[in-house]
């Protein structure tokens, strides 16, 4: 098991660096103003990166989209969420219309529409092919996930 789950130790240490916790282990070391250390170094790349409503839409949707492919579609929930706060800070706004993008992505993505796993129950109950089913919803569940991150990229 920990040959596994190793790697994720030094990764989940490195998000929780940004995180409440890192007051409560180091200290008051971080200046006044300071959303912990990863968001902070999220927000200066944002700031150099040239952020419009755009690149921040599509990234949460590709965010969301790689978050999804666990199968559940819940994994990405808190991580879309936190990346949409940082970009919507850099941007000027659009927080709520950049996480409901980066979740719908997320949810859509895992919740079996394009992920064959998560259609095994449905196509068992249905008696089909579950493949098949993932198959032939992958260009409709697509060309929606388009269009709600060009009507997201108005939104913001």
């Amino acid at each position: 098991g920990f040959k596994v789950f190793g790697p994720v130790i030094p990764i989940a240490a490195f998000f929780y660096l940004g995180d409440a916790g890192f007051v409560k282990i180091i200290g008051e070391h971080l200046p006044k103003l300071s959303q912990g250390i990863v968001n902070d170094l999220g927000i200066a790349l944002a700031h150099v990166v040239p952020l419009s409503d755009g690149v921040g839409a599509v990234t949460l949707a590709i965010v969301g989209a790689i978050t999804g492919l666990d199968g559940s579609g819940f994994s990405g929930i808190s991580l879309t969420g936190s990346v949409a706060h940082l970009f919507a800070t850099a941007i000027g706004g659009g927080a709520a219309t950049l996480t409901a993008l980066g979740q719908i992505t997320a949810i859509w993505v895992g919740g079996g529409t394009l992920v064959p796993w998560a259609l095994i129950p449905a196509a068992a109950i249905c008696g089909v092919d579950p493949f098949e089913l993932a198959r032939r919803n992958l260009v409709p569940v697509a060309i929606g996930l388009v269009v709600t991150t060009i009507v997201a990229m108005f939104l913001i």
